[in-house]
């Protein structure tokens, strides 16, 4: 029996974080948290060590690009960032905070799902 892959969400919305955990777990993996602030992402990342982490781009106190900036120098964790806009520039900005993929809300099964394998498999061959 192989285990679950764990994801923690970031996301500041109390029901797209809901959705997001109903999806993941239709998919088969386990959702460890649902911090709903950046600077509460990076404490649970340090305390829960997940898999992966699905992270909202805009979120109030730490947004998102920040709280990947932290988690990165810290705790190096696979991130997936989620935003609902297209914009460039803040796409590359996550990127760069060290985002390993990101995925447009309203999130897709089939989507979420290639970008939380392809950020768990980058990371296993970078270690």
């Amino acid at each position: 029996m192989t285990r679950k892959i764990r994801v923690l969400i970031a996301e500041d919305e109390f029901l797209i974080a809901l959705t997001l955990k109903m999806q993941l777990e239709g998919l088969g993996y386990e959702v460890v948290g649902t911090p709903q602030s950046g600077a509460q992402a990076v404490e649970m990342v340090k305390e829960l060590q997940p898999d992966v982490v699905l992270m909202d781009i805009g979120m109030a106190e730490v947004d998102g690009i920040s709280a990947t900036e932290q988690i990165m120098a810290e705790t190096p964790t696979p991130i997936v960032m989620l935003t609902a806009y297209s914009d460039r520039q803040r796409v590359k900005k996550a990127l760069a905070a060290g985002a390993k993929a990101y995925v447009l809300k309203p999130v897709i099964d089939s989507q979420l799902n290639s970008a939380i394998e392809s950020a768990v498999s980058s990371q296993a061959t970078s270690d």
